[in-house]
């Protein structure tokens, strides 16, 4: 169980959270709650924490926001501009499809956490949730087609396709999000 504190700890001070919260609920599980108590509280504790830096950072969220779509945007044009021509549904055009998005949202997720240092893993939150909503949003149709032929096995490589492009954009942001965050440290250095 001690594993399973030191990754609560961990996301605790990602967060800016009271890590004191996570010895309180060891305590708890060494009275007998389970395992899945210990992480549901703590996943509520996460959740609460992340909404309420949302809730009490309007501004900064929005700015988080619009400076991952600004970076999105960017390095967008960029390799349409530079990038190679690569012939349209052929595997080397996926697999260069899949890892391009995994990078770029890496940078993306990176440089939201770097340039808003106060809440950085609720403000990469904020951003992937817009994010998902606007790919989601913007692929729908695509997707109800997919999902119509899903029984006709000429469709499978699209919808692999279709997930993969999700989980990538999804495991980017968050890895460049924990990359770019930094833990707050209890101790300030003093100036003279």
């Amino acid at each position: 169980m001690r594993s399973s504190q030191s990754i609560a700890i961990w996301l605790f001070e990602r967060l800016g959270l009271d890590v004191a919260l996570t010895g309180d609920l060891l305590e708890e599980c060494e009275r007998g709650r389970s395992a899945i108590w210990y992480w549901r509280q703590v996943l509520m504790a996460v959740w609460i924490g992340v909404w309420r830096a949302v809730r009490d950072h309007k501004a900064l969220a929005l700015r988080a926001v619009a400076t991952g779509f600004a970076t999105e945007f960017l390095l967008g044009y960029l390799w349409s501009r530079w990038g190679p021509e690569l012939p349209m549904f052929s595997t080397v055009q996926w697999i260069t499809q899949f890892l391009i998005t995994l990078v770029t949202q890496v940078a993306t997720g990176w440089i939201v956490a770097r340039t808003h240092r106060v809440r950085p893993i609720p403000m990469v939150l904020m951003f992937l949730i817009f994010h998902l909503t606007w790919y989601l949003a913007s692929a729908f149709f695509w997707a109800r087609t997919i999902l119509a032929y899903v029984d006709q096995p000429s469709w499978h490589p699209y919808l692999v396709m279709y997930l993969m492009t999700l989980f990538a954009m999804t495991a980017g942001i968050l890895l460049g999000g924990i990359l770019g965050a930094r833990p707050k440290s209890p101790f300030r250095r003093m100036t003279p």
